[in-house]
């Protein structure tokens, strides 16, 4: 794994909105997430009920959509079946949406979407104890796409 030391709580540069509708959240969770460490310990929780509308948080690209997967708990032995969407947006940073219900993905590799766009909707795939958004803003620090990464501080949300 790269050393990222160099990037510590870097503050993101682009403005984003809410990425599930704000009358729907029940709680927003910066901190008490057992995976928020390391890496994704910028990374926000948004807790949500399932079927819950994930949106774009700011115009973009699709890099990577899963959504295949059909299973999900609360065990760390899930990790890798969650079911996410990757962006990428201006200045290099991208966005990532996750625990995203089976088959509820509605847009593709290479698609350009537009703030606020529905891209999916919320589910409990991949390690996870309740429905919810997990979201992080990132920039790769690397070649590989699944280590070689560092979320940024999202300090506010615009409001839609």
């Amino acid at each position: 794994m790269k050393n990222n030391n160099n990037l510590k709580d870097r503050t993101a540069l682009n403005r984003y909105y809410l990425p599930v509708p704000k009358q729907s959240i029940q709680k927003i969770d910066r901190t008490t997430s057992p995976a928020h460490i390391g890496q994704l310990r910028n990374a926000i929780d948004f807790i949500v009920p399932e079927n819950t509308p994930v949106l774009a948080a700011t115009d973009g690209i699709i890099t990577f959509v899963k959504d295949d997967s059909k299973i999900g708990g609360p065990n760390p032995a899930y990790w890798n079946f969650s079911n996410f969407i990757t962006i990428m947006h201006k200045n290099k940073e991208f966005s990532r949406y996750d625990h995203l219900t089976f088959k509820s993905s509605n847009v593709k590799v290479g698609q350009s979407v537009k703030q606020g766009q529905k891209i999916a909707e919320v589910g409990m795939t991949g390690y996870t104890f309740i429905p919810h958004l997990h979201f992080q803003i990132f920039i790769f620090t690397g070649p590989n796409i699944f280590i070689d990464y560092d979320t940024l501080i999202v300090n506010d949300f615009i409001d839609f």
